[in-house]
């Protein structure tokens, strides 16, 4: 909902602010009054460039700033426009146009002698026609469809595409599954291979050492365990007398007993050990390749072992790809015909309610002045294929309108003029709910109509304007009845200078507005009755 907009220093308003009401709001004003000048302004929100003459005389920049809402949310939309920069807001932080174009392309709809690109976009019929239609249930259905054959679909492709270098990747595969393989890797196995290698090429020196501890530790005459059994029995003697020496007692006889296990585990080791040649060859070239293997993959012997049952999966699935394909091109099919049924369903719905909406905007058109109008909604019959298959289903709808007996019907935007398209788009919006505080633009939509049309064309914008907030410029006393806010736009001329002004209307001011549209400058006691008769009827 548009709430508030000022606006400074855009042609003849030099400055000017104004606050909306939910409903209706209408504008009216004498013939040259600057009417249309403030949805030029909102309108800057949605076009990039604006003509130098429109920044008014004597001034350097113009600027507009609208508040909008949006349930809880509000939105400080602004723009700073001069004859050399642009400068674009939302609530008070400088972001790109594009952006603001956007946001209020989503809280905007403007319909003017020149603004219909809801009719001129052929893909809004559709959109219409299943709104008019609540198709939401059967959409709903079709696009969870839709999703699930398009994955399938994509599946499909994809087996199908290895499938071709199926035997290609078989072979790579197996040559690196193969490369991981052959060296019979288990988890720690570098570690292991980095300590065999190490005592095999240390073989002599790990005897050397380990006999000559075993021997001054154990073996000899006068081995440190002999020795340390001699000087014991002076220690516990000594114990004994002097009680700090008891830790360090028991630390040497801990001592003296680990010997034996240390000495017996050392001539394990000594026994055991061999030097070999051939074994150091065979695990250093091992370990050599492991390294290689790391460095090719980028990845640790962990990373290698997944990688090998990675391969070994995709080996298995390749292998088994023409089953595959089979089981997916069926579960394709299987869902292809499921869209076409619920493709089906929509097309007969969308068919039934078409002609529903024709007849309904030929009966709406009829009290418009245009009585002799046609309407119809034509169908493009597309049968469902995986190509063309969308969320919204396959058939194409278009609008088409003939306004005169005897000219064949023709497309929207080859047969109907600005007014038209202007009542068109009237009938259409008061033909469904679009939910609250939408907010609607029309600009001059009772151009070329009066009497009886004018006052259908009031009560369909107060129709809207019970669920949406519906902004409107008139020049015609049925329609301005009806405004919830009545606007009255004026100018006047001040040394040289126009300036434009908005004003909202209370009471009697109302009365004499409304008659002013009634008889012009001829206004009179009776015609000010006439006025607020018409007012009080609107109100009831």
């Amino acid at each position: 909902m548009l709430e508030y907009i000022r606006v400074e220093n855009f042609a003849v308003v030099e400055q000017s602010e104004v606050r909306f009401s939910e409903g209706l709001n209408v504008f009216t004003g004498e013939t040259g009054a600057g009417k249309s000048i403030l949805i030029d302004a909102i309108s800057l929100f949605m076009n990039r460039r604006i003509a130098d003459s429109s920044i008014r005389n004597g001034k350097e920049q113009l600027v507009v700033e609208a508040l909008f809402t949006r349930g809880d949310e509000e939105y400080i939309l602004r723009r700073e426009m001069s004859k050399k920069k642009s400068l674009s807001f939302l609530n008070g932080r400088l972001i790109p146009f594009d952006q603001v174009k956007a946001l209020a392309e989503e809280l905007l709809n403007i319909y003017g002698q020149r603004d219909h690109v809801f009719l001129l976009n052929t893909v809004n019929h559709g959109l219409y026609l299943d709104e008019f239609s609540h198709n939401d249930d059967v959409l709903d259905r079709l696009a969870a469809v839709h999703q699930r054959l398009a994955a399938a679909s994509r599946e499909l492709s994809e087996l199908r595409r290895k499938n071709k270098e199926v035997k290609d990747q078989l072979d790579y595969i197996q040559f690196q599954i193969h490369e991981i393989e052959n060296l019979e890797l288990e988890p720690g196995d570098d570690e292991r291979l980095e300590q065999r290698v190490t005592i095999l090429s240390s073989a002599e020196e790990i005897i050397a050492r380990g006999n000559r501890v075993v021997e001054e530790f154990y073996q000899k005459e006068d081995a440190l365990y002999n020795s340390i059994s001699g000087c014991l029995r002076d220690i516990h003697y000594l114990k004994g007398i002097y009680p700090d020496l008891v830790p360090y007692a028991d630390e040497v006889e801990r001592f003296y007993n680990l010997i034996p296990e240390l000495t017996a585990s050392l001539s394990t080791i000594v026994n055991d050990v061999e030097y070999d040649e051939e074994e150091l060859d065979r695990v250093e070239s091992k370990l050599l390749k492991l390294n290689r293997l790391k460095q090719k993959y980028g990845l640790d012997l962990d990373g290698l072992l997944q990688k090998r049952d990675a391969l070994l999966a995709e080996k298995d699935l390749l292998e088994n790809i023409g089953f595959s394909i089979e089981e997916k091109n069926a579960e394709v099919e299987r869902l292809l015909k499921g869209y076409r049924e619920i493709n089906g369903q929509l097309r007969g719905i969308r068919k039934k309610k078409a002609a529903e909406l024709s007849r309904l905007i030929q009966k709406e058109l009829a009290l418009l002045e245009m009585d002799k109008a046609r309407f119809e909604v034509k169908f493009e019959e597309i049968e469902p294929e995986l190509g063309n298959v969308s969320e919204r289903g396959t058939d194409r709808m278009e609008f088409y309108f003939s306004s005169n007996p005897g000219q064949d019907l023709a497309r929207i935007k080859d047969s109907a003029s600005g007014g038209e398209l202007s009542r068109l788009m009237l009938t259409l919006k008061s033909l469904i709910d679009e939910g609250r505080f939408a907010t609607y633009i029309f600009d001059e939509i009772d151009t070329g109509i009066g009497g009886k049309t004018a006052e259908f064309v009031g009560e369909k914008l107060r129709k809207i304007s019970q669920a949406n907030q519906v902004i409107c410029i008139s020049h015609l006393p049925q329609i301005a009845c009806f405004a919830d806010r009545h606007f009255l736009i004026t100018k006047e001329f001040k040394k040289n200078e126009t300036f434009s002004s908005t004003r909202v209307l209370q009471d009697e001011e109302r009365v004499s507005e409304i008659a002013r549209l009634m008889a012009g400058s001829a206004v009179n006691d009776d015609v000010l009755n006439a006025a607020r008769n018409l007012l009080v009827k609107r109100k009831n």
